[in-house]
This record gives structure tokens, sequence and C-alpha cells, in this order.
């Protein structure tokens, strides 16, 4: 063997400490590997780019563990449909609050829509209600009808998880003009709790809730076995509940919903980041193109 060392020009100790090494890498990948499952088994439609700012794994770059999960089947498929779940109201009596508005903090603005989800070979309504600032999803409900009274249970959640009696007008509810939003007992229950209604005049400017369905819906749920209505009921709850308290941001700094928010209770509101949601006029969606991303924290 020590010919063939020499031939190579390398040394006995050089080569074993070669095998080692690679030995070692193997060692690592397998451990990367199984972090990226363990992470996929709450996360189903978590990203690679997003698992590693999530991990921050020791002994390996960003691009080198995007690479491991690609070459390993980790990327993601589309699962994306679509189908209508708005009938807008024709009245004006509620207009967009939240143009040019700067935030800075939890419960000042929250943002609802309804997305639905076909499963169990039928069609469920799934409303959502999200705390814009923090991203966390506050309330929530599902249902195989679109009635308004799925709605008011949803708002009825994010009322009684926040536990605030009244707001004085320091919180603005906003959605597109769905009727179910302009149904009287939901108007009432933002009013006993002085709430502004707000209401979107273009669909762009609702785009802030739209981009959590998308993701509650096509990373988690359409990703998961459901098998019965009751079980679908559990799939929510867990989508729901991983997505507040695990899954990473990129303009909270990479940590959760819920870290957030516990992360805002020790700083300043003066020395908070401002939110500004930006609106598009009809005709002009170039005027403010941070809207489509969502929207804007400086």
């Amino acid at each position: 063997m020590n010919d063939v060392f020499a031939l190579c020009g390398i040394s006995r100790q050089a080569h074993y400490q070669g095998i080692q090494r690679f030995v070692e890498e193997k060692q690592k990948e397998e451990l990367y590997i199984r972090m990226m499952v363990q992470v996929r088994e709450i996360h189903p439609g978590m990203g690679i780019r997003t698992m590693y700012e999530m991990l921050q794994p020791e002994g390996i770059g960003r691009d080198a563990f995007v690479a491991l999960g690609l070459q390993e089947g980790f990327r993601l498929k589309s699962v994306e449909k679509k189908t209508r779940t708005t009938y807008s109201i024709k009245s004006n009596r509620y207009g967009n609050l939240l143009g040019g508005e700067e935030f800075t903090g939890i419960n000042q603005v929250w943002s609802s829509d309804i997305t639905y989800l076909y499963c169990l070979d039928r069609t469920f309504y799934i409303v959502l209600i999200m705390d814009l600032y923090s991203r966390r999803i506050v309330g929530y409900s599902v249902a195989d009808n679109m009635r308004a009274e799925n709605n008011v249970y949803a708002m009825e959640m994010a009322l009684q998880l926040r536990g605030i009696e009244k707001y004085g007008n320091s919180l603005i509810h906003h959605s597109d003009k769905g009727t179910q939003y302009a149904c009287n007992e939901y108007t009432q229950l933002t009013e006993n709790y002085e709430i502004r209604i707000s209401m979107c005049d273009e669909v762009y400017e609702n785009t802030h809730i739209e981009r959590v369905n998308g993701t509650i819906k096509n990373d988690y749920l359409n990703r998961m076995v459901i098998s019965n209505r009751k079980q679908l009921d559990v799939k929510v709850a867990d989508a729901i509940t991983a997505y507040n308290g695990s899954r990473p941001h990129q303009a909270l700094d990479y940590m959760s919903p819920v870290a957030y928010e516990n992360h805002l209770s020790g700083i300043e509101k003066s020395k908070r980041k401002k939110m500004t949601i930006y609106t598009i006029k009809k005709d002009d969606k170039s005027a403010h193109p941070e809207q489509l991303n969502l929207f804007d924290i400086n």
C-alpha cells in the first residue's frame, strides 16, 4: 500500500484523514436530511431556504443546504387551484381606511378573508383573521358553506384570544366587500368592541391576508392526508398552530408570529419598525409596488 500512496503522491495518514472527513460529511448530510424531514412533518409546504433560516444548522451554508435539499427531493410542487369565494356588496358604506397609515404594534389592524379547500370530494371554506403587524392568525373557522355565522365565529375567537373588552377605535378590521362582513351580526360585533371597519375598493387592496390564505392552504392543508371531517378540523388547527408558533418570516427578523409578538412586548412603540400599508388605485397598479409584496415594514 505504501507504493500505492507514493504513486498517488499522498501519505497513508492523509489518505485515512480523507476517508474520515468523507465519513463525517456524510454523517452531517444525514443529520441535515433528518432535520428537513422533521420540519416538513410540521410545515409540509415550507421551502428549503426558509427551513435553513429557521434551523440555522451549523457546519453548512445556505446554498449548500438548499442544494442538498433539492438533491434529496425536497423541491415543492405547486398545488394551487382557484374558485370564487367573494360575493361583494354594492354599498359604499365602508371605505378603505388603511392607505398610507403607519402601524407600530399588534391590535392596530386585523385583516380577514375567506378561502376554499377542496377536500373529501367537496368544497370547504376557511375564514382567517390575521393581525397584520405580527402576521399572527388570531381567529379562524372551517365550514362547508359560506354563511356569515362562520365569519362571526372566527371574529369571536380573535376577540377571545386578545382578551380586550373595548378597543376604543384603535383597531381597524379590514376585509373585502364580501356580504358576510357587512351583515348586521358581524358589524354589530365590531361596533360593540369599538373596532373600525375598513373595506377594500379594489382586489389589490386585500393582498395582506391572501398570501396567508395561500400559505395555510397550499403549504399545509393540501399536503396533508385528511380522511374525514373531524380530521379536517384537527389539521386546520395543527396548520395554524405550526404557522403561528414556528414558521419564520423574513420581515419579522426570521421569527414566528408568536415569537415576534413576545419580542415586541420588550420594545417601546417609538423604537419599533413602522409598517405602512399602501393602496393601489384602479388602472394604477404600479403606483405602490410594495403592496403586491404583502406590505412594507421600514
